[in-house]
């Protein structure tokens, strides 16, 4: 079938045209979709719809970004897709990795509730088990690798996609918190403009660029507590990782994980639209927390075993597939 060469709106569109001539003139199937068609049965719609991410994208870009994304044929043509693919006459089930997810589904689309079900996104958890036993040894060869103090109160920023993840939220909230809290940035991305406003914001020196980094969620070994206020992610694995590793998290209201963390109690959840206010509220709650923690961290990792690649892949065949 194969996808044409050259812009992102022609290889759109022939991988739409391309599945929809595979498909056509088939009887009755069972048709998964992972991506944006408008030919299916079932829909993984794991990265949540992309019209509640453009209008999210409009509270943090300038009038003339959102400007030419508003008018972008790409965006546009992603938009009718997606609007087909939710109204076509042979959906039988959805896929949502998180309740927010399936909000912005009702919200934007006319899709029957009981077509939607909430299954969330998978982690290793079995896999991090060693990892988690063996922490304080790994946090100890980390800290020798990178040449970080392991006396300091680090918090982990981990994923690439700086801007959606919220990296600035992150680097504003770390300036609120005393001098022995630093900021570990794990992931891919260009670091300039980062580091401009860490040293504007006078936290230059404690803030630090480790790039991306094979199984990166290991990082938490060494640190108090994971950061991710994203502008949106419909799950946020990342998150989840950090409670597998025994760490609490702070993640904004618009990141799926958002529906396993107790406030106060595990973690933080920062409202958006993130400004000062919020930012402030948000990490004096999270330094409350890293303080004086609630949950332990066997208690924190337990939490978050329902999550286990093994449980959600049965729930998937159970609840998704089989119906």
């Amino acid at each position: 079938m194969g996808i044409g060469r050259g812009s992102r709106l022609l290889q759109a569109w022939s991988f739409n045209r391309g599945v929809y001539q595979y498909l056509h003139g088939y009887g009755p199937a069972t048709i998964l979709s992972l991506d944006r068609v408008t030919a299916f049965t079932h829909l993984h719609a794991g990265g949540g719809t992309h019209k509640t991410f453009l209008s999210l994208r409009r509270r943090y870009s300038g009038p003339i970004a959102g400007y030419f994304r508003f008018i972008s044929p790409f965006h546009r043509y992603l938009l009718y897709v997606e609007k087909k693919g939710f109204e076509n006459p042979n959906l039988v089930k959805v896929r949502c990795n998180s309740e927010m997810v399936r909000e912005d589904v009702l919200r934007e689309y006319s899709v029957p509730a009981e077509k939607l079900v909430v299954i969330h996104s998978s982690i290793r958890w079995k896999a991090m088990e060693k990892v988690f036993a063996d922490r304080h040894r790994i946090a100890r060869m980390l800290c020798q690798k990178h040449r970080i103090d392991p006396a300091w109160k680090s918090l982990l920023f981990l994923g690439s996609g700086f801007d959606r993840k919220g990296l600035d939220v992150a680097i504003k909230g770390l300036s609120l918190m005393p001098a022995a809290y630093h900021l570990i940035v794990v992931g891919k991305g260009a670091t300039r403009v980062y580091a401009r406003l860490a040293a504007e914001l006078d936290v230059g020196g404690r803030v630090h660029f480790l790039g991306p980094q094979a199984d990166g969620w290991q990082y938490a070994a060494l640190c108090t507590a994971m950061v991710l206020p994203s502008q949106y992610d419909p799950f946020g694995g990342a998150a989840a990782e950090g409670h597998a590793m025994g760490i609490p998290v702070l993640v904004s209201d618009k990141t799926g994980y958002s529906d396993w963390v107790e406030h106060g109690r595990n973690g933080v959840i920062i409202p958006t639209p993130m400004k000062q206010p919020q930012i402030e509220s948000a990490f004096a709650d999270l330094h409350a927390l890293i303080e004086h923690p609630k949950w332990s961290p066997e208690r924190l990792r337990d939490h978050s075993g329902q999550l286990d690649d093994d449980v959600i892949l049965e729930r998937l065949f159970r609840e998704f597939i089989g119906s």
